[in-house]
């Protein structure tokens, strides 16, 4: 690799400074990822939804320079993720890129190791994206979640029956709220999830700005009392559509939907057999489609891409895991009353952690002999985001865990559905 670039003296990992620079840095970012399509309407729609977002700063965007020359860069938004009561400030990476002319550099790693030392400076709990494969495993990711099961549904067998004077309309800005309170009520219980500290004011930028989105906006179903039961998002890639997001409350709602759907696939050019829709299998809006059609789900796992973590300040996302351990441990199985110290090593990292019948804290030092659990971080995050049982991790070259803290760490670390909702996507 020629790292002549990286090298030199006038190299730097900086935030681009003017708004030419910011121009630039969405440039290329067309030109990476959406190089079929009108390049100056790609970067401001994407410029917009980025810098639009509420508590956006010019610091979450990240170029590489050589002098003045923009030579690759990438995203680093601030989210917060979900888990039960827990809140983990999250770095979420977007649109890694070299510029064609400097590939082949260490640009990229560069980038990457940025990535590490902005949020970790900046004590955010995790660091999160959705990779390509073979790359960023290096840097500390790993898998945490599949990506999302495709649910295909025969169109020929989408019932024709009215679905009870159920409307199909375009969503409004003033649906905002709406949409925001059907859309917690479905996906805020996923481990991993960004639905509960969604507010109003990203919903209403998320309808402004649905930047993949072209002649489709987001589709609304209402009931004859014109109360929203279902919503679907849709945005054409490749020269087809694309479900990005879809809920429903009722089978009529579903059904409306469906029908819909299959309509605007009949005016495609070459129109596909299947409609799919993206849903998490333990959604009710999956469970009205199983119990009414033939549903064929599709699931397809890839090592090391996809929806990829890694902790980025361990003592900060150790000390906000706590309040969901203390509520795991108090909902734990009647049965279990183990108490004690664990010495938790996650690679060169150590903590106690006390643990008594009716609460668990960290504590400092412990005057009774600890029980030593040793983990390497990227499985330590496969547990937090229930990916991995702890039977699984047990068998792993290099871990510790004691057979009699089996139960205990089965509480500790459920293995659950995680899920991000499509329009969450960065």
């Amino acid at each position: 690799m020629n790292r002549t670039v990286i090298s030199s003296p006038d190299f730097s990992i900086r935030s681009p400074q003017t708004p030419a620079e910011i121009e630039t840095f969405f440039q290329l970012n067309a030109q990476a990822f959406r190089p079929d399509e009108d390049q100056d309407i790609v970067a401001t729609q994407r410029r917009r939804y980025i810098t639009q977002e509420p508590d956006f700063r010019t610091s979450q965007l990240r170029g590489a320079y050589l002098g003045t020359s923009y030579v690759g860069g990438y995203s680093l938004l601030e989210r917060t993720m979900c888990f039960g009561p827990t809140r983990l400030l999250t770095g979420c990476i977007s649109g890694v890129v070299t510029h064609p002319d400097y590939r082949h550099q260490g640009i990229a790693s560069v980038l990457m190791q940025d990535a590490i030392s902005f949020a970790q400076g900046q004590h955010y709990a995790l660091l999160f994206l959705h990779g390509l494969p073979g790359f960023y495993y290096q840097f500390g990711y790993t898998d945490v979640l599949e990506d999302i099961p495709w649910h295909y549904i025969d169109r020929e067998l989408i019932p024709e029956q009215s679905s009870e004077a159920y409307a199909i309309r375009s969503a409004t800005g003033g649906d905002a709220l709406a949409i925001l309170t059907l859309y917690q009520r479905h996906f805020n219980d996923y481990l991993g999830s960004f639905a509960p500290t969604r507010t109003i004011q990203r919903q209403e930028h998320l309808l402004r700005n649905w930047f993949e989105v072209n002649e489709t906006k987001p589709l609304l179903v209402l009931n004859p009392r014109y109360e929203l039961h279902g919503y679907l998002m849709l945005s054409r890639r490749q020269n087809r559509l694309y479900t990005y997001e879809v809920v429903a409350e009722t089978w009529p709602a579903t059904l409306a939907l469906l029908q819909y759907h299959s309509h605007l696939l009949d005016e495609e050019a070459e129109p596909p057999g299947e409609l799919w829709w993206a849903l998490p299998p333990t959604d009710s809006t999956f469970y009205l489609l199983a119990d009414h059609l033939p549903v064929r789900s599709e699931l397809i796992s890839y090592p090391n891409r996809g929806w990829m973590a890694r902790p980025a300040h361990l003592p900060t996302l150790l000390q906000s895991l706590l309040p969901l351990w203390q509520e795991y441990w108090r909902q734990r199985p009647c049965t279990l009353n183990w108490s004690g110290t664990l010495l938790l090593s996650i690679d060169d990292y150590t903590c106690l952690l006390e643990i008594e019948p009716a609460n668990l804290r960290f504590v400092d030092k412990t005057s009774s002999s600890p029980q030593h659990v040793i983990l390497n971080q990227q499985l330590f995050t496969q547990l937090i985001f229930g990916f991995r049982p702890i039977s699984w991790i047990i068998t792993q070259p290099g871990q510790q865990i004691p057979a009699e803290l089996v139960s205990l760490l089965n509480v500790l670390f459920p293995y659950k559905q995680t899920w991000v909702a499509g329009s969450d996507f960065f």
